[in-house]
């Protein structure tokens, strides 16, 4: 029996139903497979490069060497006359000593090291009076373990800071200097130094927070025994603060800042929708638009010479605000230029809105109505265009989370959040990590509380 008309109808309908859903799901593949650091918020290591095409080789000309710079007389530890008795061209014994024409040579080694051991005999009494027994306490200072100050700040920063597996920061110990150290032991010791580094935290937070510079917010995934988790990182220009949580919403947020959303000023992100509630100068990061409108420019009519052209506007903004911090040009000049930028960005984002595809004509709509967080930066000093000062800061938790695959207790939550929030802010006032961790735990030892890193900030 032939089918109806109706029944054909209905089973064109289906196919094409069918046959636009199958295209739209094709388009979106396309796009993904389009996706790279360029056009989106994936990082460089996942581009897929190919192979360079094969050049020739140009003739380089050869480089001059350059002498390193001697070390001076009291830097010298020992000296070794070396003298000849005959003529290296002739064999003859006829030499004569040629005065302030010695070449010399400084070679620089490593001198033969073995851990010291101060063994603490702590004496026992009996009381004559009431019987018991009393044992000698440890000298002021001394800690209650195996391990000094040293050892375990050199194990903290080198599984921490260095990012070595336990077991390669164990066998290099053990090479360098001689000592044995227990995983157990090396989990105590990391538990010591995240507990010891807590008020230091407690600092850096207060003063990336109360401070006067702008904050940097931004997350990145993480893994704690097979459980998703959420790096948070708070950043100024002097310092950087971390944060581990199960959760990447509002409220983990807030546990971040310690504030209310509304009450955060002078701050820089992207536009991720728990960052929509900040009122007062929020920034954000034009970085994140320059790659999403890349990807625009990169697809089809009539979203590309929009996407072109607003990817050219915002880059240009970001190229005269750094040519005035590096002190090119003044700031009446950069606000001159930024003038014209802002109004050509206006122009196309009203293109965009109108003109663009759903996709685009959304985003448009979106920034048309936050315009103006797309030029915070001009008008607090010190502010910056874009949000690359915490996704720099975040990049040692991802190239560790690579390594390591995160964590596997709330332990070494606490210890990678610590250390790496320590570390990052030692590291912008130009001091010794592995220096520093020595000194918090020889304070912390006497009980008394961990040197600052910086006097002039509280920090």
């Amino acid at each position: 029996m032939k089918p109806s008309y109706e029944e054909l109808e209905e089973k064109v309908d289906m196919l094409s139903r069918l046959l636009k859903e199958a295209l739209e799901k094709i388009t979106k593949l396309e796009e993904q497979l389009k996706l790279n650091s360029k056009n989106s918020s994936k990082p460089p290591s996942s581009d897929q490069k190919g192979n360079s095409p094969d050049k020739p080789k140009k003739q380089r000309p050869p480089k001059k060497g350059e002498s390193r710079a001697p070390f001076s007389a009291e830097r010298v530890d020992s000296r070794v006359e070396c003298e000849r008795t005959s003529c290296a061209h002739c064999g003859a014994d006829a030499l004569e000593l040629l005065t302030g024409l010695a070449e010399i040579l400084q070679q620089v080694e490593l001198p033969a090291v073995r851990a010291l051991v101060t063994e603490y005999i702590l004496h026992k009494y009996n009381c004559a009076t009431c019987g018991k027994l009393s044992t000698a306490e440890l000298p002021e200072g001394v800690a209650n373990t195996v391990f000094g100050p040293s050892v375990m700040a050199l194990f903290a920063t080198l599984t921490g800071v260095f990012h070595l597996a336990k077991r390669e920061a164990i066998q290099l110990i053990q090479e360098l200097y001689g000592i044995d150290i227990s995983l157990g032991s090396a989990s105590n010791i990391e538990e010591r130094i995240s507990n010891a580094l807590d008020p230091v935290c407690i600092r850096i937070h207060r003063v990336i927070m109360e401070g006067p510079f702008s904050k940097h917010f931004d997350e990145t995934s993480w893994r704690n025994s097979g459980k998703r988790r959420y790096v948070w990182v708070a950043s100024c220009e002097k310092a950087a603060y971390y944060r581990i949580d199960p959760s990447r919403s509002r409220a983990a947020f807030e546990k971040l800042t310690g504030v209310a959303t509304e009450d955060l000023s002078k701050v820089v992100t992207d536009r991720y929708g728990v960052y929509s509630k900040i009122i007062h100068f929020h920034q954000y990061c034009l970085a994140h638009l320059i790659r999403d409108f890349k990807r625009f420019e990169e697809g089809k009519d009539p979203d590309k010479p929009i996407g072109k052209a607003l990817a050219k506007e915002l880059a240009k903004a970001c190229k005269t605000h750094g040519e005035y911090r590096e002190g090119n040009i003044t700031k009446k000049q950069r606000n001159m230029r930024l003038g014209h930028s802002k109004r050509r960005v206006q122009f196309w984002l009203d293109d965009g809105y109108a003109n663009g595809g759903d996709k685009l004509s959304s985003l448009c709509d979106r920034l048309l109505i936050n315009f103006e967080k797309l030029w915070t930066f001009t008008t607090i000093d010190g502010m910056e265009p874009t949000n690359n000062l915490a996704e720099r800061d975040l990049r040692k938790l991802v190239i560790w989370r690579k390594k390591s695959f995160g964590t596997r207790s709330s332990r070494g939550e606490k210890f990678v959040a610590r250390i790496t929030t320590v570390s990052e802010t030692v590291k912008r006032h130009g001091l010794s990590i592995l220096r520093y961790l020595e000194e918090v735990i020889r304070a912390v030892n006497r009980g008394g509380t961990p040197p600052l890193i910086c006097a002039s900030l509280g920090l």
